[in-house]
């Protein structure tokens, strides 16, 4: 097969949709099928707003026998101010299939017209619509198989700050387009069917971990590293608002002021908002909060086998990878009752979940697990059961090859 991935990211650059697609295509390739993968010069997702951010002046490459082709992130001066006053204009307005493109890729949208030919397509993820109308404009024009990961992520239940940059008029016909949305959790696939979605266009699949990546963690170096003594509690991910790591930290800050002894390890990119955040807490606070930019493999296994729990009260996560790697380790995990986090996280079976931004009742779930050896042990066990039973890249790769060979007629595995 012909294979068409499109992505706003893709290797090096780190996030839940990238690791699925990576391995998606990693094992078709292995398959004997070929793969191609549009996908932007970003590595901090903030370059595409952000001049000096971090991306690839690579624009060819074959990574692990997939062909990858990156294009230019262009800006409008003023870029985030521009792109709300032309998000207002009637004609790029949301009654349309597509609105104003973000991030603005020229020379990806330009492929719609090139004679390339292919078999299938594959996009992800939203908001990006210039991805996902990209692929929709190819496998239209080409008369082949449109799969959509939406990865929707769709807040809390009461309030749409999240959802509303996720299901605009546009986004939703976009996905709606496609001859298959792979979906995340029943949550996911809920919401699409109360949109009217038709049930036999929906699969199932959710997301995976590779055991062997993931062996080997050894605690005691983390905590060497670093010179840390007692219990850590670790956040794995972006350090923004939505994904809950302020009001994280303001748990946090409750649980030293009665005396706790944890150590906060925040690992993942730091976002502005944050950076600004964490420079106005107190001394004695941030010296408790062990900041950690990009970790390799190596620090992230070692700081899973390290900690006491991985906390994740995030409202911007559709499913949450880290969770199944935590798990792997057989720790306990917290989320927050908001996105397709409550469609993973099992509230007293394998975690704990609390609403976004109590941070009262997150700082109790915290203590709860602190304190309780026994509880935290019965979960961590429950989850990575669960990991293993239920979420590897081998399964779910195995649930997509039928998929591509279902739409395309075509074999996935070599003769």
């Amino acid at each position: 097969m012909r294979c068409l991935h499109v992505i706003h990211r893709y290797w090096p650059a780190r996030g839940g949709s990238e690791k699925f697609i990576i391995e998606i295509s990693e094992r078709l390739v292995a398959d004997g099928n070929e793969v191609t993968v549009f996908t932007t010069d970003a590595i901090d997702i903030q370059h595409y707003w952000l001049p000096g951010k971090e991306r690839i002046d690579t624009p060819y490459d074959l990574h692990d026998g997939v062909e990858v082709r990156r294009f230019t992130v262009r800006r409008l001066p003023k870029h985030a101010q521009a792109l709300r006053v032309l998000g207002k204009l009637p004609g790029l307005h949301a009654r349309s299939v597509f609105s104003f493109p973000s991030p603005l890729v020229p020379g990806m949208l330009a492929q719609i017209f090139k004679d390339r030919e292919f078999d299938i397509v594959h996009a992800t993820a939203l908001p990006y619509d210039s991805i996902l109308y990209t692929a929709h404009r190819i496998a239209e024009r080409q008369g082949i198989p449109l799969v959509v990961s939406p990865f929707f992520h769709l807040g809390e239940e009461t309030n749409d700050d999240v959802r509303r940059h996720y299901t605009r008029t546009h986004q939703m016909r976009l996905v709606g387009s496609a001859d298959r949305v792979l979906v995340q959790t029943t949550i996911e696939r809920d919401f699409l069917l109360e949109q009217g979605f038709d049930e036999g266009k929906l699969l199932m699949l959710g997301m995976g971990i590779n055991p062997w990546e993931l062996e080997g963690g050894q605690g005691a170096r983390f905590r060497r590293k670093h010179d840390i003594i007692g219990p850590i509690v670790c956040y794995i991910g972006p350090k923004t608002y939505d994904k809950g790591t302020f009001n994280l930290v303001r748990a946090m800050e409750k649980l030293w002021a009665a005396g706790d002894p944890a150590t906060l390890v925040l690992a993942g990119t730091d976002i502005e908002d944050f950076r600004r955040f964490h420079a106005g807490l107190p001394d004695n606070v941030r010296s408790k909060c062990l900041m950690l930019d990009y970790v390799d493999d190596e620090d992230k296994r070692d700081l899973l086998d390290a900690c006491s729990m991985l906390v994740l009260p995030s409202r911007s996560d559709s499913f949450g990878i880290v969770f199944l790697e935590a798990w792997f380790y057989g720790k306990p995990v917290v989320g927050a009752r908001a996105g397709g986090i409550p469609g993973l996280v099992r509230d007293g079976t394998d975690g704990l979940l609390v609403p976004f931004g109590d941070v009262k009742e997150l700082a109790m779930s915290i203590k709860k697990l602190l304190t309780d050896s026994e509880l935290a042990g019965r979960l961590g066990s429950a989850g990575r059961e669960r990991v293993l039973a239920e979420f590897t890249w081998d399964e779910k790769y195995k649930v997509v090859r039928g998929l591509y060979e279902e739409l395309t007629g075509l074999t996935a595995a070599p003769e």
